[in-house]
Parts: C-alpha cells; sequence; structure tokens
C-alpha cells in the first residue's frame, strides 16, 4: 500500500501546482521518480523486467507529447513514467486511461460552454488514480 499512497501525494501535490500554474515542477517528479529507484532497491524490487515494464505507460505519453507537439506536455508523460515506478505498468496505463476519461468528458463540457484554454491533465490522473484504487 505504500506505493500507491506515495503516488497519491505526490500527484495531489502535482495537481496543485498544475492547476495553479499550468505547469509541472520537473525536480518534483525527479525526486519521486528517484525516491521509487530507492524504494525498490530497499525492499529489493530489483527486477528489470517489471522496472521496463512499469515505464512503457509513461513512455507512450512522452511519444503522445511529442507527435501532438505538446498538445500533451511532456511533464505529464514524465508524470506518468514516475507513477509507474512506483505502481507498476499496469496500474500506471489503467491510472493514465481513467484520466484520458475523464479529461476528454471534462473537455466535452469545455465544448458545449465554449470554454478554451489548456487543460490541466494531472488532476484528472489523480481523480482517475483514485477511481482505478476503488474499482479496481
Amino acid at each position: 500500500m505504500i506505493p500507491y499512497c506515495v503516488g497519491l501525494f505526490f500527484l495531489a501535490v502535482l495537481a496543485a501546482e498544475d492547476i495553479r500554474k499550468k505547469e509541472i515542477p520537473v525536480l518534483v517528479i525527479l525526486l519521486f521518480a528517484f525516491g521509487a529507484i530507492l524504494f525498490r532497491v530497499f525492499f529489493k524490487h530489483i527486477l528489470w523486467n517489471e522496472i521496463v515494464m512499469s515505464l512503457i505507460p509513461g513512455s507512450l505519453f512522452l511519444l503522445l507529447s511529442l507527435l501532438t507537439k505538446e498538445s500533451i506536455g511532456y511533464g505529464d508523460g514524465l508524470t506518468v513514467l514516475a507513477l509507474g515506478l512506483w505502481t507498476g505498468g499496469w496500474f500506471a496505463a489503467l491510472t493514465a486511461g481513467m484520466g484520458i476519461i475523464l479529461s476528454g468528458i471534462y473537455g466535452v463540457f469545455c465544448l458545449m460552454f465554449q470554454k478554451r484554454g489548456p487543460i490541466p491533465f494531472i488532476p484528472f490522473l489523480l481523480f482517475g488514480m483514485e477511481v482505478v484504487l476503488v474499482y479496481a
């Protein structure tokens, strides 16, 4: 349960920054990722195939950032990458998928009410993680 609690705390901190400044501090993401590596080393959860698998969802997000010319920000991809180090690849993928669905629903409401501007993704990632924790 420790990795999931740390993940929720990490996303809550980043969500507040994402809403307020519309940017994500890379230093916080790096500290979070470094903490995940230390946690894995300390508890001897160092299976390289698991570590590589945990990086796949974040890597796909980074690829989407590149392909969409940063409509999906690099910070979002780095966040999913670091979250995968803590929670594992499948959980990070489910969380990211739920975040995409929730932000899409919000986007439809923004279109209906003609609200323009960038949508911060990390709050939806946080809410997506909560949904996945409850229902998966």
